[in-house]
């Protein structure tokens, strides 16, 4: 059954990319001014492609552009709201592909086109990237990465006409992982944390639906990265961990609890899932807050009062709100080994690590009572990280195709 949908899936590309390639024949796209937008290899409308899709509908209707998506929901819910949307294996999205002078993309080509082999050379394409971890990642990853991500990015460097990044410094840690020169990249800020500074109507609407209208003490959010590799990611990785308990102090508390694995983890880790199905019936100040709940992590973080995490870019991002973060890198020296840092993990780290149960109820209670010690931390690395704290990202990375 693998080898016949493996089968399956081979056909299906041969079959779009010659038929790019004869669309490619037919299209000229000289003189054209078509912008593209795609996210997830095309699965959801998210992230930063998102973020500046909404910023092009709110501000620069006039210009000509188009979400790409292979999802037959997405595209019908999308044109549903009256939004420019075509499906990228689709005779329109493929004409679009070749008509098209820009390309923005935060993961890889697929988020435009189903094989990297389609996407025609005088495409100009943008990274917008998912984000910006202390982890390296893709081409710089230690333990090497796949052949097809590999061929996919070298090709998107080769075709960059720019790639975004939040300070001088990220874009100099951030090169080797894309295969760029540090001058390669705009310091513009993420488009999609414009919204943890200015949070839109649509992230308090889902916020209230989520919750209820309930009012909590604290919110909490659980959120390590994805594991490449085996083993898989562990949550409340403590020889002393008791879901009772846990259940028992952010109940008595009135702690709400969040807890989102990685959307890769979703598919490949489907026994820390069960794990955390069931913390959850355990009181309803224990929730699952994953891509099910919520797309966008950044629609998310602006109501979280604290965050727990890892290595994930989830921390960089909170750093725009200047609030506690806990960390629990149970797995430091083989993470390090296996994926690598971009800078000293340890020596700049913006909270405490925790080790226990016993130290994550100790920190709950600092933070029930506004007992904040790392505030100078989180200042010093955000300094580094941030060049920009206004909200204006979308609008520098849109100027800077607009006035080209």
């Amino acid at each position: 059954m693998r080898d016949k949908k493996i089968t399956l899936t081979r056909i299906r590309k041969f079959y779009y990319v010659c038929l790019s390639k004869a669309v490619a024949l037919l299209v000229n796209n000289r003189g054209s001014k078509l912008i593209l937008f795609g996210a997830r290899d095309g699965e959801y409308f998210m992230d930063n492609s998102r973020a500046l899709y909404e910023y092009f509908e709110r501000n620069h209707a006039q210009e000509n552009y188009y979400w790409l998506t292979t999802s037959p929901q997405l595209e019908a819910q999308m044109k549903a709201q009256g939004l420019r949307v075509a499906r990228i294996d689709s005779l329109k999205g493929v004409y679009l592909l070749n008509r098209a002078k820009y390309a923005f993309f935060t993961n890889r080509l697929r988020d435009v086109s189903i094989d990297y082999r389609a996407v025609p050379s005088e495409l100009k394409v943008i990274f917008l990237s998912h984000g910006q971890s202390i982890k390296n990642t893709r081409l710089a990853v230690n333990a090497g990465v796949d052949a097809g991500y590999r061929k996919d990015t070298e090709i998107a460097s080769r075709q960059m006409k720019f790639a975004v990044s939040t300070s001088p410094f990220m874009a100099e840690v951030q090169a080797a992982s894309n295969g760029l020169k540090p001058e390669m990249y705009q310091i513009t800020g993420f488009p999609r944390n414009d919204w943890m500074i200015n949070p839109p109507q649509e992230a308090h609407e889902e916020w209230n639906r989520f919750t209820g209208g309930k009012k909590y003490a604290k919110v909490i959010l659980y959120a390590p990265t994805w594991r490449r590799n085996e083993p898989k990611t562990m949550m409340f990785p403590f020889e002393d961990y008791n879901p009772e308990e846990l259940a028992d102090f952010v109940n008595r508390n009135n702690i709400l609890l969040l807890l989102r694995l990685h959307v890769q983890e979703l598919s490949d880790n489907p026994g820390c899932i069960e794990l955390l199905k069931k913390l959850s019936t355990l009181t309803p100040n224990i929730r699952l807050a994953t891509i099910k709940e919520f797309v966008e992590a950044n629609y998310l973080l602006p109501f979280v009062d604290a965050l727990i995490s890892d290595y994930s870019s989830i921390y960089h991002d909170y750093l725009l709100l200047n609030r506690p973060i806990y960390f629990i890198p149970y797995d430091l020296e083989h993470f390090e080994r296996e994926n690598g840092f971009k800078y000293p993990y340890l020596e700049m780290l913006p909270g405490p690590v925790i080790g226990t149960q016993e130290d994550l109820f100790m920190h709950f209670s600092r933070l029930m009572a506004d007992d904040d010690q790392y505030t100078g931390h989180r200042a010093k690395l955000s300094k580094m990280i941030y060049s920009f704290l206004d909200g204006n990202a979308c609008k520098r990375v849109a100027n800077l195709i607009l006035e080209s």
